[in-house]
């Protein structure tokens, strides 16, 4: 278009000013060119070039080149110019051809019949073109945002599973090291039989809390549940806290921390939803003395139904030295998430020679995690 404009002002400087209205000629050889200038890098200005490039072609008998770069011109717009734009400029131009054919031209108005069809079947390819890509772009989108939920559930799967791994694995095997190792220092064949017993049981504890876990990532996997339920009760629905309180208490003491228990309220009000939560803070409380106390620290576990929450809160005597097994430093992390989850809250930490974990846990709003 560049070199069409620059070639048509040669010639017209070349061979002088010809016609009625000569520099009309010109104005619409700039008019044309601006116009395609504005389609290849702003098309927001093309309507507007548009109905500059109309002013200059509508004293011209025979507008002649202008004329098919105007028409060319809508053939690109239909596909670069937005819906709005385009209608600007179609309309536009049918009112200049009724105006230009009835009071400029020689053709009269019958030349219409040759000058709508022309417009409207030049910008039918552009909008169908147009069409399809924005119905590529929306497929590409919708995949897009497809993929881009895919990996944050992903993330979502991958950090509750690190946090149920921990929870199952990180538990037992604390208990069982320390099972192993008071049997190990024990010289009495009872205490050592009594170890070796407790070690089977966590181990074939742990192993029930693997399969439910596994259990649960195979949901969408029937013959697998179907196996799976025949050995393992699912649904945290089953959970006795009564009995949970009681085996944290006798899994502390027995590993030589005199552990005391106090109640309150009904347990059995607690929804199910909450159940797995507080079996979970139980058990990494009790891995932790576990982890961080010496032997003979008193510890004291708290469950308080009320009217509309829970409460649990368990607390040690704290004693100085390093942890005599490995810190992970993930499991309270866990924790919080989940009582945050359930719209809950979880503190830690040491207060007067003591390390206190205190959960609360609402009876409504967000009570889904199992």
């Amino acid at each position: 278009m560049t070199v069409s404009a620059f070639d048509d002002s040669r010639l017209f400087i070349l061979t002088g000013p010809t016609g009625d209205q000569p520099w009309w000629v010109l104005a619409g050889t700039v008019a044309y060119w601006t116009l395609w200038m504005a389609l290849a890098f702003l098309p927001q200005l093309a309507p507007y070039a548009f109905a500059l490039l109309l002013v200059t072609m509508y004293p011209q008998v025979t507008p002649g080149g202008a004329m098919l770069m105007a028409f060319g011109a809508l053939a690109v717009a239909a596909y670069r110019v937005s819906a709005r734009g385009l209608v600007v400029m179609v309309g536009a131009f049918l009112v200049w051809q009724m105006a230009w054919t009835s009071g400029v031209s020689t053709l009269g108005t019958s030349g219409l019949w040759g000058l709508f069809p022309a417009t409207l079947m030049l910008v039918t390819p552009g909008l169908a073109v147009k069409f399809q890509r924005e119905r590529s772009l929306q497929t590409e989108r919708v995949q897009m945002a497809a993929e881009e939920t895919a990996a944050k559930v992903a993330l979502k799967q991958r950090t509750e599973l690190a946090r149920e791994l921990h929870d199952v694995v990180t538990h037992g095997l604390t208990m069982i090291a320390v099972q192993a190792n008071l049997g190990t220092l024990s010289k009495e064949d009872g205490e050592q039989h009594r170890a070796l017993a407790e070690i089977g049981q966590m181990a074939r504890n742990s192993l029930d809390d693997l399969r439910r876990l596994l259990q649960t990532m195979r949901a969408d996997d029937p013959p697998a549940v179907a196996l799976l339920e025949a050995k393992v009760a699912p649904s945290s629905a089953t959970i006795d806290l009564a009995q949970s309180v009681a085996d944290a208490q006798k899994r502390l003491s027995g590993l030589g921390f005199p552990t005391v228990v106090t109640t309150s309220g009904d347990l059995d009000r607690t929804p199910n939803g909450l159940r797995s939560t507080v079996v979970r803070i139980l058990q990494e409380s009790a891995t932790n003395v576990a982890k961080h106390s010496g032997s003979g620290t008193d510890c004291e576990i708290a469950l308080d139904v009320h009217e509309d929450r829970l409460e649990l809160s368990i607390r040690n005597q704290m004693t100085s030295g390093k942890p005599r097994l490995p810190v992970s430093g993930t499991g309270l992390v866990g924790l919080r998430e989940r009582a945050s989850r359930l719209g809950g809250s979880l503190e830690a930490g040491q207060s007067r020679g003591s390390w206190t974990v205190r959960a609360v846990l609402p009876f409504t709003g967000r009570q889904t995690l199992h």
